[in-house]
C-alpha cells in the first residue's frame, strides 16, 4: 500500500492535541481585577490549548490566565478539578461565521508557561 507523506501544521506539533470541549476561563495575566472571560475548549495537549471567543481584544505575545474545569471521570477522580496556569498566546486566527452574524470570533492557540496547577 502506498502513502503519501504531507507536512501539515499538525504534523510538525511537539505535543498531540485531544479535542475535547473543556469549560475555560481566562483573563489577562497583566491586570489585576481583569474581566473573565468564559467559553470552551476546542483541544488540549500537555503544552498548550485551542478555544474560539469574541474577545477581539487579544494578540499574539499576550499573557492570559488560565483556569480549566476538569470533570469526575472513572479512573482518574470521582470529584470535579480544577488546572490554573498562565499561558502565552502564540496564534489569533479569525474564524468563519455564518453570513449576517452579529458577532466576530478569533480563534486563540496558547502555550503553557509553566506548569499546570491541578486542584481537586
Amino acid at each position: 500500500m502506498a502513502t503519501s507523506t504531507v507536512t501539515t501544521q499538525q504534523e510538525r506539533r511537539t505535543h498531540r492535541r485531544l479535542e475535547i470541549r473543556l469549560p475555560l476561563q481566562y483573563c489577562l495575566a497583566s491586570e489585576t481585577g481583569a474581566d473573565v472571560c468564559r467559553t470552551v475548549t476546542r483541544d488540549i495537549s500537555t503544552g498548550g490549548l485551542y478555544f474560539e471567543t469574541d474577545d477581539l481584544d487579544i494578540r499574539q505575545g499576550m499573557l492570559i490566565d488560565l483556569e480549566l474545569t476538569i470533570p469526575p471521570g472513572e479512573g482518574y477522580s470521582p470529584y470535579q478539578g480544577r488546572i490554573t496556569c498562565t499561558g502565552e498566546v502564540v496564534r489569533v486566527d479569525s474564524t468563519d461565521l455564518p453570513s449576517g452574524a452579529d458577532t466576530r470570533r478569533v480563534g486563540i492557540a496558547a502555550r503553557f508557561r509553566e506548569g499546570l496547577r491541578l486542584a481537586f
